[in-house]
């Protein structure tokens, strides 16, 4: 099945409440527009956090649907910046803007998901994002453990894709000690070896 179709089934058969399918699906429509690396990438992001979730036991809507929205904050961003040349530094400032700008333009809409965009460059060491201290105070522990633990599967799942998708230079400078990408991953994420186990082993399934 074409992996656009296969989204669009997802979308429907999950039934999300307040308005997420459509705007899960005016995301993919734009992206259709302008942005086509983004849309593939988040399209693969959201099946592969979706699987790494249901093998761990957690809320694979959520990840599914927090997958395919991570980075609707690159819409606000010129599409050159991801047509897959090596950014220079100044653009890569750019760059990291979509983790905030995905969490404003969620936070009225979907605030569980917008936590997720905005965190999901910032659960590794010299990440970029919201932080702890952006949490609402009225939240009860285990929905802010819910929220950090679907962003942590959709970060990870994130930067797979991304090694695998592009071919542009890490800018954050994860690669400096290996050049494998299960090493990067134990690199970035020392404490989330299961998630990465997960998600690599499901991710080569996907390929074949």
């Amino acid at each position: 099945m074409k992996m656009e179709t296969l989204i669009k089934k997802k979308i429907k058969e999950y039934k999300p409440r307040g308005g997420l399918e459509h705007t899960a699906k005016l995301f993919l429509a734009l992206c259709g527009v302008n942005h086509p690396q983004v849309k593939g990438h988040t399209e693969r992001v959201a099946l592969l956090a979706e699987a790494t979730a249901k093998q761990l036991k957690k809320d694979p809507k959520a990840a599914f649907f927090a997958g395919l929205l991570h980075d609707i904050g690159k819409l606000i961003l010129p599409y050159q910046l991801f047509d897959g040349h090596n950014i220079d530094n100044i653009e890569y400032a750019e760059v990291k803007k979509h983790a905030l700008a995905g969490f404003e333009a969620l936070k009225q809409l979907h605030y569980f998901t917008a936590f997720c965009a905005g965190l999901h460059h910032a659960l590794y060491t010299a990440g970029y994002g919201l932080t702890i201290k952006d949490f609402p105070t009225d939240w009860s522990p285990a929905t802010v453990k819910k929220v950090l633990e679907i962003s942590v599967i959709i970060s990870i799942c994130d930067f797979i894709d991304a090694f695998m998708h592009r071919k542009t230079e890490i800018k954050d400078d994860s690669n400096k000690n290996t050049a494998n990408l299960k090493g990067m991953l134990e690199e970035k994420y020392p404490d989330e070896y299961q998630v990465i186990d997960i998600a690599l082993k499901i991710q080569k399934n996907m390929k074949k």
